[in-house]
């Protein structure tokens, strides 16, 4: 912009040849972002400047300034006041010297200074800072706008498939629980009712026996013994298959039930059930499993005396604890990394782990201070399978 105003007759300090460089420089900084200007020889001589009285002197350069002549290199730094070139400048705000190298239209090496008001710096920094935030908000909120129907889209499929995932599962638990009904019905009214009347008919066949058949008559008898215990256990088990109508028997009654049942092989059973627990339905049936398998767990392990059952809510979980003063785990029952015991004999417990895995919940047993073991099982009332949330 400089370069072709600076001829001979600049150089040469002709005033009359120096008017189109004052009405260019004049022009430029008319918007404010320049103060002054300077245009510097190698000698330290103001070659031409805005400031009156100081075109024409000599100054001491700096040698980072000095370095400049010749090249096309610049160089900046915070205006010193005090120098002798900036006497003008000292009553005005904080300035930043900027010095580029150029030549003249002749080739003579010069350096061209300029001062730029620090305060309109940080005015045009903020102001591109705004514009290139604003750019950037507006590019993110086109983007999102683009991307807002695929999104949703998207959120529709995921939602389909989570409710089709769902309405599987419930078919699958359903059609399980209506095969279990079959199978129990079909025992019940064959095989079942063909060893009851084979125990009703062994009595009879040991009264038509001789006298003198004692031993026959005695094998007859414990034979009808047998299939009484027999049947016995083919019921519990057919119970324990297709379990007690929770919907309109309820929770509790049910639960009761199970107790029952350890009542009469010799242990105390005291149960607590929380009404709540009843509904929905689906709460009353897995915290009934829970209850179910602790108490066969410790029929079948912990040799207890007396068993304490308490099915509670704690906030938005189901929580189930059954507490016995059996044998607690012993020394080769040392508890998995699951939280479960380790060795043969513990599936359903891990079947049922795996059920409350799949819910959210978890199961647990532990050493009960005193003696005996503590199982204690939690899951959300909200059950929802854990790979649709």
């Amino acid at each position: 912009m400089v370069k072709p105003l600076v001829d001979k007759k600049v150089l040469a300090g002709d005033p009359g040849a120096t008017q189109a460089l004052v009405h260019l420089m004049s022009s430029r900084m008319a918007d404010g972002s320049i103060a002054h200007m300077k245009i510097w020889t190698r000698d330290g001589r103001v070659l031409w400047s805005d400031e009156p009285g100081v075109t024409g002197q000599k100054f001491e350069l700096e040698p980072d300034v000095e370095e400049l002549f010749g090249t096309t290199q610049a160089t900046g730094q915070v205006s010193d006041l005090d120098k002798p070139e900036n006497a003008q400048e000292r009553s005005e705000e904080e300035l930043i010297e900027v010095y580029v190298g150029f030549r003249a239209d002749d080739g003579t090496p010069l350096v061209f200074e300029a001062y730029w008001p620090t305060e309109r710096i940080r005015q045009d920094v903020s102001d591109i800072r705004w514009q290139f935030t604003t750019l950037g908000l507006v590019a993110l909120l086109l983007l999102a706008l683009a991307l807002l129907p695929l999104a949703l889209s998207l959120a529709r499929r995921v939602d389909r498939g989570l409710a089709e995932r769902e309405e599987m599962m419930a078919q699958a638990l359903s059609a399980s629980d209506l095969e279990r009904r079959r199978l129990s019905q079909d025992l019940h009214d064959g095989i079942v009712q063909d060893i009851v009347a084979l125990g009703y008919a062994l009595p009879t066949v040991a009264a038509a026996l001789p006298p003198e058949a004692k031993a026959a008559r005695g094998l007859l008898e414990q034979v009808h013994k047998d299939v009484a215990r027999g049947v016995a256990g083919v019921r519990e088990l057919l119970t324990d298959v297709y379990p007690a109508d929770l919907e309109h028997g309820g929770l509790e009654p049910a639960v009761q039930d199970l107790a029952e049942r350890q009542r009469r092989a010799g242990t105390e059973v005291a149960v607590a059930v929380d009404s709540r627990l009843g509904e929905p339905l689906a709460v009353a049936q897995l915290t009934y499993r829970i209850v179910r398998e602790a108490l066969r767990n410790v029929a079948k392990h912990a040799h207890a005396a007396q068993v304490e059952v308490t099915a509670g809510i704690e906030g938005d979980r189901a929580t189930v604890e059954v507490c016995d003063d059996g044998v607690g785990l012993g020394p080769g029952g040392a508890l998995g990394p699951d939280g479960l015991p380790g060795g043969e004999g513990h599936l359903g417990l891990r079947l049922l782990r795996d059920t409350l895995r799949t819910f959210g919940g978890d199961v647990r047993i532990t050493e009960r201070p005193g003696g005996g073991t503590v199982l204690r099982a939690t899951f959300p009332l909200a059950m929802r399978p854990v790979w649709s949330r």
